[in-house]
């Protein structure tokens, strides 16, 4: 008969769509993101356990302890994992996503190759990747419309089955198992959103719903979300409890749970089911026991060759249990195993510290969060008060300040301030040793909008619905607090969020609305002339109105506050950016007023991003400014006016996301960090610190290797502030002229015209602008 799994009628036959995952070039790109959120497990051979979880796959070998990791930085379509599936035979790992797409991870080479036939078939709204399960050389994934069947050795879609029996069409299937079926024939079992199908794999065509056989269990809600088959009986996991197959066709309840069951396996003669909370097992008579409690928020279950039993928890990451004396047991043998990492992923907040340091601060909503400090190499601390003692009881951390002695300060939104020494001393400022007060109608809820520090360390925050709404730490410990300011246009000023000191010393504050603290109603301008106590000598100046053509704010809500290095003040607004051109007298100045950039090419339109929201500005040492946005982060550069240098989004680079939240740049290396609302990456930038005198050139890769028409991106460091760099053939030939700002540049092997050069040696003169002399290096091109 014709083998079910041979592509016939209306099936879901399209022609491949694979793609080798996206393509590293020679910038550094590197992900941060949290593993502990595990949403699922699959165990292979020699011990290796493969978890799936929001910030990626890793995998963990119980023989030796290695934990490796794989993310988009390293060539997975995505972070945040939906299903897992190993394929002993080809020794691959199958990965599939929430959208559609699912990958293939070659464990040995480390290559990943996406396959989009999902993702783009437009029969189906829903295309979500529920499950896969691996049989002979096919791959079974469980969708949000049907069974599709890929081969995994022509790398193409087989068949599709989207109706089974007398479902609807397109039922959306959640799980499948190979089994025995009632005829004792093997088969197919399905788990969909209606019930229970099976069919049998030697019969006709499954494209036919009548080979399908469809059954409706007797629970208040039909939805079948696992299966596993043990004691000759199907068991399903469904949204109200576990139930099994009886021999006439019919479901019953095992055990007395009716929470959602979330994973199900098979140990020695015992079925293991998950629920939130507990690990469950059943025996052959339904008979439970509770071997596993106590989790905050179990997810997955999986049972290896050698009955080593790991249990994935969406709170603390990967445990390894072991069978107990006795059979109704398990005995831990370790847990919260997972790569190194933040303790949460999504962050709202960047902030760098002088000896280079990032620190961050999760989104505003994240449960039980805090913040966290990255050293490099990849050490994250987390400050968080499951960690930190002193942080016990609190959490939403939002905001991240480190000051010009290596203090890094915290806000947060109802737990007042935290500092962190440059020793690593936690102190927590509220009510009970700062000048800090809760916010009007409350007890003990201190809201900190914002800090920012002068050079000498002064601290100034803002202390959002208090009486009192900004404060100030000077260096030696002491707190004071200010009167609201004054500012004419304006009698609303208790609700101030986030703060910048610029370099005058002026302070830019934004406004909040009184009664809801997440709209902003423009920005004061604050100087208090060196005498924060003394009210009578402030001047303050209020901006709201958004503007037009050109002037005033674009938006009508404030989304950042930034200096350049030039001492103009960037505002991040739901509607553009724009800038104010700072003094000392900013405060007072009638004439300043925001100004939107100018595109140099006027072919991107008038105004630079004009109408996107700019949700942070970052300034690297070049002074370009780095502006993350809902769709990707843009590189911007000045010179007529402002031109666009690149343009990362998660189809053209490593992003995770186009949702982009926060941007820092770490100026001693010229790391870029962009936070995405699903996680933080880091790409290598090409401005570092400059440095003060000229000096030998650094170049790398030297030497450098360039294959057939692809670019390359050849470092140039050890640049002063302003160079012209020279790049010249050994016999003495101008092969190109580049300007430079900033310690470093990047060379793309091309010459003047834009074509590759031939392989030879390279002399690389840089010449400073500002009389710095002249410093030299080379480098070696093999074509």
């Amino acid at each position: 008969m014709m083998s079910p799994f041979k592509c016939i009628g209306a099936c879901f036959c399209v022609l491949v769509l694979a793609q080798l995952a996206h393509a590293q070039n020679s910038r550094s790109w590197t992900a941060h993101t949290s593993f502990r959120e595990v949403t699922g497990l699959s165990t292979a051979d020699g011990g290796v356990i493969w978890v799936a979880s929001t910030g990626g796959v890793f995998s963990y070998d119980s023989g030796n302890g290695e934990i490796n990791r794989y993310t988009a930085a390293e060539g997975l379509y995505d972070i945040n994992v939906q299903a897992l599936a190993w394929d002993t035979k080809r020794q691959v790992l199958w990965v599939g996503y929430v959208n559609g797409v699912f990958d293939r991870l070659d464990v040995s080479t480390g290559e990943v190759i996406s396959f989009f036939d999902i993702y783009r078939s437009e029969r189906f709204p829903t295309k979500t990747i529920n499950a896969m399960e691996v049989l002979g050389d096919s791959l079974l994934i469980a969708t949000g419309f049907g069974l599709v069947v890929f081969d995994p050795v022509d790398n193409e879609v087989r068949d599709t089955y989207s109706r089974v029996g007398t479902f609807t069409a397109a039922t959306a299937v959640n799980d499948v198992a190979v089994s025995t079926i009632p005829s004792g024939e093997r088969g197919l079992w399905l788990g969909t959103d209606a019930g229970v199908a099976f069919a049998s794999l030697s019969g006709q065509s499954l494209q036919d719903p009548s080979s399908w056989t469809s059954e409706r269990s007797f629970f208040p809600n039909t939805k079948v979300t696992h299966l596993v088959y043990q004691h000759d009986r199907l068991y399903v996991g469904t949204i109200a409890g576990l139930g099994k197959r009886t021999t006439n066709g019919m479901y019953e309840r095992v055990g007395t749970n009716t929470r959602p069951i979330l994973d199900l396996d098979i140990l020695d003669d015992q079925v293991l089911a998950v629920t939130q909370f507990r690990l469950r097992a059943y025996d052959v008579n339904g008979v439970e026991s509770i071997p596993v409690s106590g989790y905050e928020d179990l997810q997955s279950v999986g049972v290896d060759a050698s009955g080593n039993v790991w249990l994935g928890d969406a709170d603390s990451g990967l445990s390894h249990y072991i069978k107990a004396g006795s059979a109704t047991s398990l005995d831990l043998v370790s847990r919260e195993l997972y790569p190194a990492g933040p303790f949460d992923s999504p962050f709202g907040d960047l902030a760098i510290s002088p000896d280079g340091n990032l620190w961050a601060a999760a989104q505003l909503g994240v449960p039980r969060s805090g913040f966290y400090r990255m050293k490099s190499g990849n050490d994250w601390t987390n400050f968080t008060g499951r960690f930190v003692e002193e942080l016990s009881g609190r959490g939403s951390y939002w905001r991240v300040h480190v000051d010009g002695q290596g203090n890094a300060w915290a806000a947060s939104r109802g737990a007042g301030l935290a500092q962190v020494s440059p020793e690593d001393v936690v102190t927590v400022y509220d009510q009970s040793n700062s000048t800090l007060l809760p916010a009007a109608g409350t007890q003990s809820y201190i809201i900190v909008g914002g800090a920012a520090s002068e050079q000498d360390g002064t601290l100034w925050v803002t202390n959002t619905i208090s009486p009192y709404p900004l404060h100030v730490r000077s260096a030696d410990g002491t707190w004071s607090r200010l009167l609201p300011p004054q500012c004419s246009g304006t009698s609303q000023t208790t609700a101030l969020g986030d703060i910048l000191v610029d370099s005058n010393g002026i302070k830019w504050i934004v406004l909040l609305d009184q009664g809801n603290l997440m709209i902003t109603r423009g920005v004061l301008v604050l100087d208090t002339n060196d005498t924060p106590e003394d009210g009578s000598d402030d001047v303050c100046t209020y901006y709201s109105e958004p503007g037009s053509n050109g002037v005033g704010f674009p938006g009508s809500q404030i989304y950042s506050l930034t200096e350049d290095l030039s001492g103009r003040i960037w505002v991040g607004t739901n509607e553009g950016p724009a800038y104010f051109r700072s003094t000392a007298f900013s405060a007072n100045d009638p004439s300043i007023a925001a100004v939107w950039p100018i595109w140099q090419d006027r072919t991107l339109g008038s105004y630079v991003l004009n109408g996107l929201a700019v949700n942070d500005i970052a300034v690297d040492p070049s002074n370009r400014l780095w502006m993350a946005t809902p769709e990707g982060a843009y590189l911007l550069s000045e010179g007529v006016g402002f031109e666009l240098v690149e343009h990362h989004r998660a189809d053209n680079s490593l992003l995770f996301s186009d949702v982009v939240i926060t941007a820092a740049v770490e100026a001693l290396t010229g790391r870029v960090f962009l936070g995405t609302d699903k996680g933080l990456v880091s790409l290598l930038g090409d401005a570092i610190q400059p440095a003060e005198e000229a000096q030998d050139l650094f170049v790398y890769p030297n030497p450098a290797e360039i294959h057939g028409q692809t670019e390359v991106q050849i470092y140039i460091e050890g640049l002063v502030s302003e160079t012209e760099i020279s790049i010249v053939a050994v016999h003495g030939e101008l092969i190109r002229r580049m300007q430079a700002r900033g310690g470093r540049i990047s060379w793309d092997g091309r010459d003047q015209n834009g074509q590759l050069v031939p392989s030879g040696m390279y002399l690389i003169v840089a010449q400073g602008r500002n009389d710095e002399g002249n410093s030299y290096g080379k480098v070696a091109i093999i074509r």
